[in-house]
């Protein structure tokens, strides 16, 4: 009994002390986070998506111009203040909120999709100082796969991987974009052309 009571008061302080580290640096505990999710998104009929990326940019006339990547499957517009707005499914960015996922038309998917460029070609790159955005548009199966993997810091996206691949038998790779506010990389299939 005696052995019992002496592993439980090494089992609390053990806790109390791991709790103690976690609140002296709390800052540090919450400050970067990982996002890892895949989707099975429904495509438009005419069966293409299209893909959008850009760098942070210097603000226009006193506008920030903020770092997004978005995938669009199928138009989806809201109207704001009488203005109609096409909306991407998936939206990643430099903005807030820093992730949003179309659930009406992206369900989640425990399908496995690789965060590589392999069967896409080589990479097509934007930077504040030159393009500053790579658009696609590619053509894909009746629903894709959308991977991302987002590195955030403090509730901010500083890095992304997006992968998509035909949700089909053939599961085709279609694109791979690695975003950050201060670069852009795509590789895209033959099936897409940029935009």
């Amino acid at each position: 009994m005696t052995r019992i009571a002496g592993v439980l008061a090494v089992a609390v302080l053990a806790l109390a002390a791991g709790v103690l580290a976690a609140s002296a640096h709390p800052a540090r505990a919450h400050s970067r986070a990982s996002v890892d999710r895949t989707y099975s998104c429904r495509v438009r009929r005419a069966r293409f998506v299209d893909l959008y990326a850009s760098v942070t940019l210097p603000p226009d006339q006193n506008q920030p111009r903020p770092g997004s990547a978005t995938v669009t499957t199928r138009r989806t517009t809201i109207v704001r203040q009488g203005v109609p707005f096409n909306v991407p499914q998936i939206l990643i960015g430099d903005t807030t909120p820093a992730l949003q996922v179309d659930h009406s038309t992206c369900r989640a998917s425990s399908q496995r999709v690789a965060l590589g460029s392999h069967g896409l070609g080589a990479g097509e790159t934007a930077t504040p100082t030159h393009v500053g955005s790579v658009t696609a548009r590619c053509a894909t199966a009746k629903r894709v796969l959308v991977r991302y993997r987002i590195t955030m810091r403090n509730g901010k996206p500083v890095q992304a991987l997006i992968a998509l691949r035909n949700d089909d038998a053939k599961g085709r790779p279609v694109a791979l974009y690695l975003w950050s506010p201060r670069k852009v990389t795509a590789h895209l299939a033959n099936s897409c052309v940029e935009i």
